[in-house]
Order: C-alpha cells, then structure tokens, then sequence
C-alpha cells in the first residue's frame, strides 16, 4: 500500500517537486542573494514536496475517467484500483496538513498566497476541460512560490521586479509543459482535452522559443530593476541557451525525447537560482 500511496503523490518522479521548488528558491535569493536563509530553503523544500503530491492526487481523481483511456496514464493507482478513494483522501489530508505546517512558519500576509496557491492546484486539473490553456494555470500554480518566498520579507510583492520574475515563471512553466502534454496530443485531441501542444501545434518550436526568450528577458529585467550585478544576466543567458539548444534537436513526436526535455529543465531551474543567488 505504501508504495502505491507513493507513485499516486509521484514520489518515484521527483522532477515534479524541482518544478515547483525553484520559484520558491528564486524568490529566496532574489531577496536574500548570498545570505539565502538555509532553514527557509528547507521549509520550501518540505512544502513543495507536500503540495506537489497533493495536487497530483487531486489531478488523478478529476482525471479517473480520462486516464483509463490514456495509455500514458491507464496504470495509475487511483484509475488501476490500487488505492482507494478512502485512502487517498487520507494520504491527500495528510499532506495538506504537512503543507499548512510549513505554511504557518511564514508572516500572515503569506497565508493569503497559500490560499490562492491551494485554489490554483485544485484548479488546474480542472482547466484542460474549460480551456485551450491549462499550462498558463499550471504556471500560476507551480510559480506562486516566487511571490510567497519575497513576502516573508516584503509586503511589497507587486514590485515589477517581483512581478516579472512571477511571469518568467509562467513562461517557463508554459513552454516545458507544453512539450510535455505533445506525448500525449493525439488523446487529448481524440477525447477534446484542452492543451497548449494543440493550440500550438502548426509552429511549436517557433512558439516554445519565443516563450523561454520571453523568460530570459524578464528574469533579465527583473534584477534590473533590482540593481544588481552584471552576473546574473551570464547566468540566465547560459539557461536560456543551453534549453534552446536541447529545443532545437527535439522530436516532438518522439514521446521519450518529449519526457526527457520536460526533465532536464531542472537544470533551467537550478541556473536560474544561481543567477538570482550572485546578484
């Protein structure tokens, strides 16, 4: 059971977690740079962990009906019948708790992004059946870290700097999810499941390049109008091109390149944060 448990919260495909983490780990250095708080890294950690494991039990049961006709996803413990509905709602109250733990270690006025951040992961499973775009609410999501991580420090997360580091994110989020939904782009398309690989799909290198440039540009701007060092910018021009390299050489129709892509943006992440630490 404890090895089901754990492949329905994704614990055996941790990238997931990276995914979520980093924009918490930007947001920590954007303020903090060198001085990064190791104690607030770990909650960061831990929280991420937690909600990222929540919000795919959440997605597997809006999805129960679609991913039994998905082969991608047929085999998954809730649609298999290797966990109970019963059990992983306990799992999934389990983690949320884990997640309001961590939250409460925070300021007051973090509480409110961890409501909004809450509503988003319940959200997006539900947006593929409203929208062509559940990748852009994937992006609120799995980014909101960013803005949670500076008010500890601030109330003031409207900043523009913060802001355009918010929305590199979602860039980012966008262009290596929608690599990742062409692995399965011909169900969605047969069972009338929104996605942004569909949306895109008569130029999407074209439209993926254009969204990773309009990240490097933002996180670009964003410690510009923090006045920091000219370090940042090698940082986030080394990420940008080392992804559009691998874009470039890409199958989309090959579903492990596809996979494999979506996984080495973890390296797109960890630049990222040593760009924002060096500022």
């Amino acid at each position: 059971m404890l090895n089901s448990l754990l492949r329905l919260g994704r614990f055996d495909k941790p990238i997931g977690i990276a995914l979520i983490l980093f924009p918490c780990w930007w947001g920590l250095a954007y303020i903090q740079g060198f001085a990064i708080d190791l104690k607030l890294m770990a909650l960061f950690a831990l929280g991420a962990t937690a909600m990222r494991a929540a919000g795919c039990i959440v997605n597997d049961y809006f999805d129960r009906d679609v991913d039994q006709r998905v082969a991608r996803t047929k085999l998954r413990p809730l649609v298999s019948g290797e966990v109970s509905l019963k059990a992983a709602f306990c799992f999934f109250l389990t983690l949320c708790a884990i997640g309001l733990l961590v939250l409460i270690q925070f300021p007051v006025r973090c509480w409110v992004i961890g409501v909004v951040a809450t509503i988003l992961f319940m959200v997006y499973p539900l947006a593929k059946r409203f929208t062509n775009y559940p990748q852009v609410v994937l992006g609120l999501a799995f980014n909101i870290g960013f803005p949670m991580a500076v008010a500890i420090f601030t109330p003031n997360i409207f900043h523009m700097g913060v802001v355009f580091g918010y929305v590199a994110g979602i860039l980012w989020t966008v262009a290596y999810d929608t690599v990742y939904a062409f692995q399965d782009i011909e169900d969605d398309r047969h069972l009338d499941i929104g996605s942004t690989a569909l949306v895109f799909e008569k130029a999407p290198k074209t439209i993926i390049t254009i969204l990773y440039l309009g990240m490097g540009m933002l996180l670009s701007l964003s410690c510009y109008l923090a006045h920091s060092s000219f370090l940042p910018y090698v940082f986030f021009a080394g990420a940008i091109a080392y992804i559009l390299k691998k874009l470039q050489v890409l199958d989309l129709k090959n579903v492990d390149q596809c996979r494999d892509f979506f996984v080495v943006n973890q390296w797109v992440g960890l630049l990222v944060f040593l760009g924002y630490l060096v500022r």
